[in-house]
């Protein structure tokens, strides 16, 4: 997920209809960082992924202080997860894959291979006003 985030840092954006290109603002270590997640399990296994979720839902808050993931279930076939995770500061962000998923890896285990469908589609949001 970090070379994800380096790479959404790195882009630029265009202001729509005006046709403006500008950096980034500056980023305070202090600024939420939300991140929004689709998974897609493999035909047949959405209650192993569902499980694997749930905990993982668990676990991440009890062992990074301040962050929250939200776990919701697409109400069409085939389905499809999303996690809503919000991290209260740049460092927390930066300990989830550094320290905490490791942890979660250790407790429950690598994923099982061919749980997901297809690979993950990742998406970082700061705010944007005040």
């Amino acid at each position: 997920a970090m070379h994800i985030f380096a790479r959404a840092l790195a882009l630029t954006f265009v202001v729509s209809g005006l046709g403006v290109i500008c950096a980034p603002k500056a980023l305070a270590a202090d600024e939420p960082i939300i991140v929004v997640v689709r998974l897609f399990p493999a035909e047949g296994r959405e209650d192993e992924a569902r499980a694997r979720l749930a905990k993982l839902v668990k676990f991440v808050p009890a062992n990074n202080p301040g962050v929250t993931f939200r776990l919701h279930q697409s109400t069409k076939k085939p389905i499809v997860f999303l996690l809503y995770e919000t991290f209260p500061t740049q460092a927390a962000f930066d300990s989830q894959p550094k320290t905490v998923l490791p942890a979660f890896a250790k407790e429950h285990g690598a994923t099982p291979e061919g749980l997901w469908a297809r690979p993950n589609e990742v998406e970082l949001y700061r705010m944007t006003t005040d």
